[in-house]
């Protein structure tokens, strides 16, 4: 090989290794960005969590708890309120969804002030706000009596029914901001040839814009129905003895009986059950994805 060649493949040679350095500083930049989160979520999230674990297990803890008949009473009244709460809060949130979707500037900036304002309060202070509206010289009832709806006085507190309203209103804005995402992403030219070709707007909600905004459904449903199952002030104050659910007993299990490890059980044995929910959530994703990738039109040129 003569000078010259060997004079032009060395530049070219040099050239190429910075190139292949490249992707490896940019990975190992974002593993260094990822770090500090990474630790926080082991030192916060994973080792408390293996720690509940593994205390679950020591001895016969989860045969001892499980025949616990008020354990089981509070797993069912966890998983009923939850999943009632959740289907509430699911629907309501579409439909308030939808109103922001199609709203205005001003109007939509009014509605998201509304439906943040459970989160711009304490939740020991919305609970007694809601006790007082609920008990039975309250606004509500004063209301339905002064309309005539009512002789007397309904119990809408320290029952089943006021445990729902109260989750309800605390985990709405958790079920509106997903399916709002989800509607946004909407493209605007499928409802506009639908009406182009005599659609009606049942039609077009049932066929286009319901099936495109399953993702955020189901995430919303994923996300109200999680954290309802872990509340313990809103059943606390609105709720009656009959309506205990699991966190609850958990507190009962810790400060009455100093017993940690049957504490650690029905928590495992819950967070197991929510974590069944996942691949029904993944596959709704997909479904949603196929649907919207099929039904969107091409870019114009």
């Amino acid at each position: 090989m003569s000078n010259a060649t060997l004079q032009r493949a060395r530049p070219e040679g040099g050239a190429a290794a910075p190139e292949q350095e490249k992707p490896r500083r940019r990975r190992t930049t974002w593993w260094l960005l990822l770090a500090p989160i990474l630790a926080f979520d082991v030192v916060l999230f994973l080792s408390p969590l293996g720690k509940l674990v593994g205390s679950s297990f020591i001895g016969n803890v989860y045969q001892r708890v499980l025949e616990d008949p008020l354990v089981v009473r509070s797993l069912i009244n966890t998983l009923s309120v939850s999943l009632a709460s959740t289907i509430v809060t699911v629907v309501l949130g579409y439909v308030i969804a939808l109103v922001l979707w199609r709203s205005g500037t001003v109007t939509r900036v009014i509605l998201f002030a509304v439906v943040l304002l459970p989160f711009w309060t304490g939740i020991l202070v919305k609970n007694f706000a809601r006790a007082v509206l609920l008990q039975d010289n309250g606004i509500v009832n004063s209301c339905l009596q002064t309309v005539g709806l009512t002789d007397a006085p309904i119990e809408l507190l320290h029952n089943r029914l006021a445990v729902i309203i109260g989750m309800v209103h605390c985990l709405l804005p958790c079920a509106v901001f997903p399916n709002f995402s989800s509607l946004t992403s909407i493209d605007d030219r499928l409802t506009l040839a639908a009406r182009s070709l005599g659609a009606k707007e049942a039609s077009i909600f049932r066929r286009i814009t319901l099936p495109l905004s399953t993702p955020g459904i189901s995430a919303a449903g994923l996300l109200v129905f999680i954290i309802s199952t872990g509340l313990f002030i809103t059943p606390f104050v609105m709720g009656g003895p009959g309506d205990m659910m699991i966190a609850k007993q958990r507190d009962h299990y810790e400060r009455q009986l100093t017993d940690f490890s049957g504490a650690a059980a029905p928590a495992v044995r819950l967070a197991a059950l929510a974590r069944l929910r996942v691949p029904s959530y993944r596959r709704l994703v997909t479904a949603g994805a196929r649907r919207s990738a099929h039904l969107t039109p091409p870019p114009a040129a």
